[in-house]
C-alpha cells in the first residue's frame, strides 16, 4: 500500500483488522471486564465499518486498497466476533459455518466478476446482513454481561436456557447471512459461467 492510501477511510478499515485479534484476546478471559471490553471494541468496528465508507465518499477519498482491503476487513472482524460465540458453545458449528461460507462465495463472485470487467455493486441484502450481525452481536454480548454480572433471572441464567435465546439470536443473523449469500449468487452467477466457458 502506498502512504498516499493511507488516508481516513483506509486507517478506520486497517482499525477492525488489527481490532479483532484484540477482540478475540479479551473474550478468552472470560471474566465480565473482558465481556465489557468486548462490547466496546464491537462498538469500535461497527463504527469504523459505517463512517470510512461515508468519508471515503464525501472527499472522493476511494482506493484500490479500500475496495480491496474494506470487505475483507469487515469479514475478518465479524467473522472473529462469531467464532468467539462458537468457542463458548453460544450456537452450533453449522450455524457458524454460514458465515463463513456466505464471504467466501462472495468473495469468489467479486473476482470473476472482475476477470469479465463486472463491478459487483453492493446489494440491499448485503446491507442488510451487516446490520442484523451488527445487532446480533451486541444483543449476544449484552446477554453475556448481563449473565457474568448476575443480572439474568436464574431461568435465563441456566445454561441450556442462556443457549437457546444466543442460538435464536445468531440464527435470525444465520438466515439474513444465508438470504444475502442466495441474493448474490443469483445476481451475479452469469459472471462465473462466462468465466468456466472462456477459460
Amino acid at each position: 500500500m502506498r502512504l498516499t492510501e493511507l488516508n481516513p477511510p483506509n486507517t478506520l478499515t486497517l482499525v477492525r483488522i488489527l481490532v479483532s485479534p484484540i477482540f478475540l484476546f479479551c473474550f478468552t478471559v472470560h471474566t465480565l471486564g473482558a465481556y465489557i471490553l468486548c462490547f466496546l471494541l464491537a462498538i469500535l468496528i461497527e463504527l469504523s465499518d459505517y463512517f470510512d465508507g461515508i468519508i471515503a465518499r464525501k472527499s472522493n477519498q476511494i482506493t484500490d486498497f479500500g475496495k480491496l482491503m474494506d470487505p475483507f476487513a469487515d469479514s475478518i472482524a465479524r467473522f472473529t466476533v462469531f467464532l468467539c460465540f462458537l468457542s463458548a458453545g453460544l450456537a452450533p458449528l453449522w450455524m457458524i459455518a454460514v458465515f463463513f461460507y456466505r464471504d467466501v462465495l462472495v468473495s469468489v463472485v467479486r473476482v470473476f466478476s472482475m476477470r469479465q470487467g463486472i463491478v459487483v455493486a453492493a446489494r440491499k441484502s448485503g446491507k442488510t446482513k451487516a446490520w442484523v450481525q451488527a445487532v446480533s452481536t451486541f444483543l449476544v454480548l449484552f446477554l453475556l454481561i448481563l449473565q457474568r454480572a448476575k443480572l439474568l433471572p436464574a431461568s435465563l441464567a441456566a445454561d441450556a436456557a442462556f443457549k437457546r435465546m444466543t442460538m435464536a439470536i445468531i440464527g435470525v443473523a444465520m438466515l439474513v447471512t444465508l438470504w444475502s449469500a442466495i441474493d448474490y449468487w443469483r445476481h451475479n452467477r452469469q459472471a462465473i459461467y462466462s468465466a468456466m466457458r472462456n477459460k
